[in-house]
């Protein structure tokens, strides 16, 4: 008999993923324990195995598509076995997922925007997007349907429905529904559904703005980790393919300063304040599916070349998109550089739990005044944005006085030598 391959749950706030790659094709023979497909979720691109040996006799969750976690997306069995016709329904019991309640405005029924409905909303054939997206819009699917007049409500349904609801109550109840649908012509737009990882970011990035927060900058002259850049280069390339960059000497000196700058790399719970033990640094990196952030473990206790090379690995994992979600859970501080694109100056949000994020800008060149005389220098900017319930001003200013030392003065700290 043939056997269900389903959408796994592969983190804790899983509640879909998107098929990136299937790398088995039907007719393929599959042994257990075989990478089957690829799926990317609110955190990473995961590798999904096979649990049973047998043929991949149908894919039925093509790729790029998103479905809700337990939703059957392949069928394995042996060679010439008929797989059903009907696919169980398999999805995440109610409780686990986040419902709003359904409404209907006044100003939809008087505006006939909502006829009756002719059955269960739980009845109503609709693709998987479709019954996420009308739980999140707060809208029902009965209605949805009556309205389209559709057999299986689709996506763009839900979109016309919502956006009819949206109208009608802007109008008002007395506007007839010819009136409703004409009285604001929208530009012609796209419609894009975001990626699993962009809607966790979303959701992410709403949690961040509520934190209480505060930035402070300083300018670093760089005149001698430009030296030391310039004498490791050589070497580097030589031993390991790859020179070492402001990104690697920046992450193992300010993994050293947030050993004694307890409150940047601390995070604030309701029970207390944690604060911890191990520098885990979070490293942020930009790829063609969005910002990930992966995390440099025990960063502190590195050496320059052992966090360079974690670095690197990290990077062509994250380009590849083949993270595993380990290596984006437990950071306890986020560093991002936002020079490599010129931009000299960046104050980002935090990155929730944790109490610290910092920026790092451009290089260029400021004329300053040395023994009376007018040099220029290069200089960067850092910013540090903290969490104002954890990390006061005189943190913030310490953690910079530090970076700062440690900048102007690197050889000791990153272990280079006079």
């Amino acid at each position: 008999m043939p056997v269900q391959v389903i959408m796994p749950k592969l983190t804790y706030e899983m509640l879909e993923g998107r098929v990136l790659e299937w790398l088995a094709a039907e007719g393929d023979e599959v042994a257990a324990g075989q990478t089957l497909f690829v799926v990317e979720t609110d955190k990473a691109s995961v590798e999904v195995p096979a649990d049973e040996p047998g043929v991949l006799l149908k894919i039925i969750t093509p790729v790029g598509e998103t479905v809700p976690v337990s939703t059957v997306v392949a069928w394995i069995g042996r060679r010439g076995e008929v797989v059903p016709d009907t696919v169980p329904t398999l999805g995440l019991p109610a409780a686990a997922l986040p419902v709003a309640a359904p409404t209907q405005p006044p100003a939809l029924a008087a505006a006939g925007l909502a006829p009756a409905r002719s059955g269960s909303e739980a009845d109503v054939p609709a693709s998987p997007i479709a019954r996420r997206l009308a739980r999140e819009l707060g809208v029902d699917l009965s209605d949805v349907q009556a309205a389209s007049g559709q057999p299986r409500v689709r996506e763009a349904d839900v979109q016309a429905f919502a956006e009819a609801q949206r109208v009608a109550q802007a109008v008002g109840p007395a506007a007839p529904p010819a009136a409703v649908l004409a009285s604001r012509p929208e530009p012609a737009y796209e419609l894009v559904h975001p990626t699993p990882l962009q809607r966790a970011m979303a959701q992410h990035m709403t949690q961040a703005a509520a934190i209480p927060q505060m930035a402070a900058a300083v300018d670093l002259d760089t005149s001698e980790l430009e030296r030391v850049r310039g004498e490791l280069a050589p070497t580097w390339q030589t031993r390991f393919g790859y020179r070492p960059s402001y990104t690697h000497l920046f992450a193992v000196l300010v993994a050293r300063v947030l050993v004694s700058q307890r409150a940047l790399n601390a995070s604030w719970t309701e029970a207390g304040i944690r604060f911890f033990s191990d520098v885990n640094l979070g490293v942020a990196m930009a790829t063609e599916r969005g910002l990930v952030v992966p995390v440099v473990r025990d960063a502190a206790r590195g050496s320059l070349e052992g966090v360079a090379a974690e670095i690197v690995r990290l990077q062509r994992a994250a380009e590849a998109n083949r993270l595993p979600p380990q290596d984006l859970e437990g950071g306890t501080f986020t560093m991002t550089n936002v020079g490599m694109l010129g931009i000299s100056l960046s104050v980002p949000l935090l990155n929730p739990p944790q109490s610290g994020i910092l920026a790092i800008g451009a290089r260029r060149e400021q004329v300053v005044l040395v023994d009376g005389q007018v040099v220029a220098r290069p200089v960067l900017t850092v910013t540090l944005v903290a969490d104002h319930r954890v990390a006061d001003g005189a943190a913030v200013a310490g953690f910079l006085k530090s970076l700062k030392q440690l900048a102007e003065q690197p050889r000791a700290t990153l272990g280079c030598g006079e």
